[in-house]
C-alpha cells in the first residue's frame, strides 16, 4: 500500500490519482477528503495525537507498506522583520515536524515490509528565497532528515529518495499570497512532477535515486 500524506490537494492528490490508475491501495492522511478510491484517514499533521492514531491504524493493517509518501507542506512568504512565533510553529509543525514523528510511529513496519519513504523538500532547500525564512528552513530539515534516514536504512531493502521541486501549480502558493498560479504565469504541472516521483519509485529495487532536483525551465524570447 502507498501512504501520502497532504493526498486531498496538490502534488499528494496527483501522486494519488496515479497510483489508483495502477491498482495501489492508497492511504490518504489529510483534514480534507481524497479523491475517489484513496482510502482516507482524517488527519490533523499539527496534532501529535491524530498523526499517532493514524500511524496505529496503519500499522494495524496486513498489507504490507510499499512506499512512505511525505508530501504534506505549507508555504510562508513574509519578510523577517514580520516573522512571528506562530508562523514559524506553523510551518515547522507540517513541514517537519510531522514526517519526523509519522516516520517515527511507522518505521518498524517499513523496515519489516521492505518499504521505501519519499520526502518532499524543495528548491527552496538548496539555494534559499528572499522572505522565506521560515519555509526555508524547513525545507533544509527535510533534506537533513531525508540525509540521516538513508544513513540508518542503509543495510536495509528500503530506499529513501528526496525529492526538491521548483514553483509548480498548486494551492498552496495561493494559500500564501493570494495569487492563484494554477490559471497563470510559467509554473510546472504537480501532475508532471508527479509522473516524475512515480517512475522514481517504479525503478528496480536495487536502484535509489537519493536526491533529486526539478527545476523550473522558464523559457526567454532571443
Amino acid at each position: 500500500m502507498i501512504i501520502i500524506t497532504g493526498a486531498s490537494d496538490g502534488l499528494g492528490k496527483e501522486l494519488s490519482r496515479l497510483f489508483v490508475a495502477a491498482n495501489k491501495r492508497v492511504i490518504g492522511l489529510s483534514r480534507n477528503e481524497c479523491i475517489p478510491g484513496v482510502e482516507h484517514l482524517k488527519t490533523d499533521l499539527r496534532n501529535e495525537e491524530s498523526i499517532i492514531a493514524a500511524a496505529d491504524e496503519i500499522n494495524a493493517m496486513s498489507d504490507p507498506i510499499e512506499v512512505l509518501i511525505n508530501g504534506a507542506g505549507v508555504l510562508s512568504i513574509q519578510k523577517l522583520s514580520e516573522l512571528t512565533s506562530a508562523q514559524i510553529d506553523a510551518v515547522l509543525d507540517i513541514n517537519i515536524r510531522a514526517p519526523l514523528l509519522l516516520t517515527s510511529q511507522l518505521i518498524e513496519k517499513i523496515k519489516k515490509d521492505g518499504g521505501d519513504i519519499v520526502n518532499i523538500a524543495s528548491t527552496v532547500g538548496l539555494k534559499g528565497y528572499s522572505e522565506q525564512a521560515a519555509y526555508g528552513a524547513s525545507k533544509w530539515a527535510m533534506r537533513g532528515f531525508t540525509t540521516n534516514l538513508q544513513v540508518e536504512l542503509k543495510n536495509s531493502p528500503c530506499r529513501v529518495i528526496g525529492v526538491c521541486p521548483g514553483g509548480f501549480k498548486s494551492k498552496l502558493f495561493e494559500k500564501a499570497t493570494g495569487i492563484d498560479n494554477t490559471k497563470e504565469g510559467d509554473w510546472m504541472s504537480a501532475g508532471d512532477i508527479a509522473h516524475c516521483i512515480k517512475q522514481l519509485i517504479d525503478l528496480p529495487k536495487n536502484m535509489e535515486v537519493s536526491e533529486i532536483v526539478i527545476n523550473r525551465k522558464i523559457s526567454k524570447s532571443l
